[in-house]
């Protein structure tokens, strides 16, 4: 079933379409949760995790809006697999943090303004380019992964993120954020 369909359908309650994106996407939910995780949980927590996914969307159903699915699950299961490293007091690295501590409103609203332009750059990106990003840093997954997926050699996944990865620093320096260490 096509994407907008499921969303229509899981707007209307229909337990139907929940069966099916379960079915559709729980191995794709639960390999977020296990690269986000990088061995810390075990296969149980993976499972528990991946329904928590679910429940979610199942809750949130009527909030869904746009035509794709595949990435707001990706989001709910990267979150959900940080949340879990907080509650068993790993160290999340830095990059994974979304929210800052609101103790310095300077640095705090520099990373929101940062973040905003991060994300304006991406989505302005060619689909490839923008895919490859995002699998790779956001979504966790490795360049095996990404290349088997989208049908290309590994030698070509590394060249496109590496490309992808000097567009989007020289768009963030043409629009002045600039850094110690630019290194692509």
């Amino acid at each position: 079933m096509q994407e907008e369909t499921l969303i229509r359908l899981l707007r209307q309650q229909n337990e139907n379409a929940l069966r099916d994106v379960i079915r559709q996407y729980s191995a794709y939910v639960s390999t977020v949760i296990r690269n986000v995780g990088k061995g810390a949980f075990n296969e149980s927590d993976v499972e528990e995790m991946a329904a928590d996914v679910f429940v979610a969307v199942w809750q949130n159903a009527d909030k869904l809006n746009g035509k794709r699915l595949r990435p707001y699950l990706g989001v709910l299961a990267r979150n959900q697999a940080i949340d879990c490293l907080r509650r068993m007091h790993f160290t999340v690295p830095l990059d994974e943090v979304t929210l800052t501590s609101g103790s310095d409103i300077a640095a705090e609203t520099e990373q929101k303004m940062l973040s905003e332009a991060v994300r304006s750059v991406i989505g302005g990106m060619a689909e490839n380019d923008r895919d490859i990003l995002l699998r790779f840093y956001f979504f966790c997954e490795h360049i095996p992964q990404i290349a088997a997926s989208l049908q290309l050699s590994e030698t070509a996944a590394k060249t496109r993120l590496f490309r992808a990865r000097k567009k989007l620093l020289a768009e963030l320096r043409e629009r002045g954020y600039c850094y110690e260490n630019e290194s692509v």
